[in-house]
This record gives C-alpha cells, structure tokens and sequence, in this order.
C-alpha cells in the first residue's frame, strides 16, 4: 500500500465518527466561539462533504489519475490558507503531504483550530501528519509555494514567492443559469448553492442569470420554506440589514424576500445577504460572456445542458479533483519537486 493511500484513509478514519467523538464536539463548538460564521451546522456540513470526498471510490479515482514520488523527499512547501468556510484550506495541504513535501502551514486566523485538530488527530493514526506538517507564520525556506487571498494580496504574494514555483489564488466567484423549468427539489437545491456557509465560499452563487420574464414568485416561495433561516443568523442579518439600508437610502431598485436581496446589476461578487442577477436571451450569447469572464469564475451552475456546468446544488460538494480556479495542484506539485 502506498503511503499516499494510507495518508488518506488515516485521514477519513480520523473524522468519520465525529458525531460521537467528544472531543471533536468540542472543537466544533471551539470553532464556532472563534468565527460566529463557523454555525455547528455549518460545520458539520463541511466535515461530512470531506467524508463524502474520502470514500474508497473517490480515493481510488484520485490516486490513480497521477504518477506518484515513492518516497517522502527533503523539499518544504509553504500554503498559505483560507478560512472562509471551515476546513476549507485543508485540500492544499493534503496535496502537499500526498506529494511528500514537507508543509509549512499558516492557517487563517478565522479557521485557525479545525485544520490543527483535524490533523492532530489524523497523526495518532498515521504519524505522516504530524511529521510532514508544521504549522507556523513564517515561510523561510520552502521550495514551492500556494498562497489564497485577495486580488490586492496576492500582489505580495507575487513579489515574495517569485523565485519559486507558486499558485497564487484571487478573488473568484460563482455564477447560477436559471432555465425557468426547475423543480421544486433544483430550486432547494439552488438555494444551497446560494446560502450554504452563508454564501461566504467563492463557490457560492453571487450572481444568477434568468430567463426575461421571470417570476420571482415561485424561487421565493420554496426558499421561504428552506432557507429563509439564514435571517436568524446574527452575522448574516446584520449584513442584509445593512445593505437592504443603503440601497433604500440610495433609492436603488431591488427586490426584498425578507432574508435576501435581489439586485439587477452586471458584478459578480455580491455582498453577504444579497445576490446579482441579469437577465438573457440568448443562452449563446450568455456562453460568450462566460468565455470573456472566465478567469473571475470558479463555478457555473445550471440544470441547462448546453452550459458546461455543475448540477444545482453542488458547489459545496466538491470531489477530491476539483481543484480551485481549475488548476491541477496535485500535478503541479508533483512537477515542482
């Protein structure tokens, strides 16, 4: 058995039984004290999307795509990750150990305990990681390096790893095509895309194209019924009070659910408890558009065949190949050793 496989399935061992692991409780709970954004719910989601990705199939899928070092080797990798959504960051530093680097972590102050836990407890199965993870907020020495942040960050990032191979990740987001056709159970499903982690993920939905002459009608009366929850969140209501205000004060057209905003604009990115949406025509033209744009999108839902596209409710269940901004990190780190 490869060390790879055995890092892996150490891995899922080390989560599977969370539920009743008392001291996995505790972090959850730690977590959440840390980031209000870390709602248990929420969390718990992450953690079962990680154990979804770990299953046999799914590992075996994975490994076999790549031509593996047999060995552990003496080069360091640095990651620099996010903290968005929990445990979010971990994917980069399991493609480091799997590769054989030596990793070098700095965790977000906003998911600083759920990666260290997480991997503590992974190294009582397998010591890998333990030994190959050293979490830290400096970077001298390492031989590659990935860094996730904001467009204005990574211009540090670019300037200080510039000497090394690097991936550099910026702001990205996800966009929704509405067909008009979709089912109760696609619109709940959309609606998951959309207020999942409070849409704080960049493969959240912060913009939605429909049909000309949509009716709103119909989407908000199924997310009333399945998401309208979101507005009992402190943090997430805040920020739909706060922009439902503004665009009152600025007597700026939108449409209000009572837990959402609507606002017919041409961005991407929206603010937490707000979604863009324009409308089509013309579903070529609209692929046109995403081809100009595509650098700015990390994930395009739709139940529209002709789109290249992920299903209604899948942006946060991601495999263990659907790298960030479609870029092959597994490869690339097996390429830069």
């Amino acid at each position: 058995m490869s060390f790879q496989l055995e890092a892996l399935l150490a891995l899922r061992q080390s989560i599977v039984n969370y539920k009743t692991d008392e001291s996995w409780q505790s972090m959850l709970y730690t977590a959440q004290i840390n980031n209000q954004w870390f709602e248990l719910k929420q969390t718990e989601k992450s953690i079962q999307s990680w154990i979804d990705a770990l299953s046999d199939e799914n590992i075996d899928q994975w490994l076999s795509k790549y031509s593996f070092p047999l060995e552990i080797h003496n080069k360091r990798m640095g990651v620099i990750m996010a903290g968005n959504i929990p445990l979010v960051g971990m994917h980069d530093l399991i493609v480091g150990v799997l590769t054989g680097y030596k990793m070098v972590a700095k965790c977000s102050s906003d998911d600083e305990f759920l990666p260290k836990f997480w991997t503590s407890e992974a190294a009582k199965i397998n010591p890998i990681w333990g030994t190959q993870i050293e979490f830290s907020d400096k970077f001298k020495n390492v031989d590659a390096a990935i860094a996730t942040g904001s467009n204005n960050s990574s211009r540090y990032f670019e300037y200080y790893f510039r000497n090394i191979p690097h991936i550099l990740r910026k702001n990205r987001n996800s966009i929704a095509v509405i067909t008009g056709n979709e089912t109760e159970d696609e619109l709940i499903a959309f609606g998951n895309d959309v207020f999942d982690f409070f849409g704080l993920g960049c493969r959240n939905v912060t913009k939605v194209y429909l049909p000309e002459g949509y009716e709103f009608k119909t989407l908000f009366d199924v997310w009333e019924k399945s998401h309208a929850e979101v507005a009992f969140h402190n943090k997430y209501v805040n920020n739909y009070n706060y922009h439902k205000a503004l665009l009152l004060m600025n007597l700026d057209p939108h449409i209000d659910a009572g837990y959402v905003l609507m606002k017919e604009r041409k961005e991407l990115y929206s603010p937490v408890g707000m979604i863009n949406y324009e409308y089509y025509s013309d579903i070529n033209e609209l692929k046109a558009v995403f081809e100009e744009i595509s650098e700015n999108i990390q994930c395009i839902v739709s139940e529209n065949a002709e789109i290249t596209h992920l299903r209604l409710g899948q942006t946060q269940c991601p495999t263990l190949w659907d790298y960030a901004d479609g870029v092959d990190t597994m490869q690339w780190a097996i390429e830069s050793i």
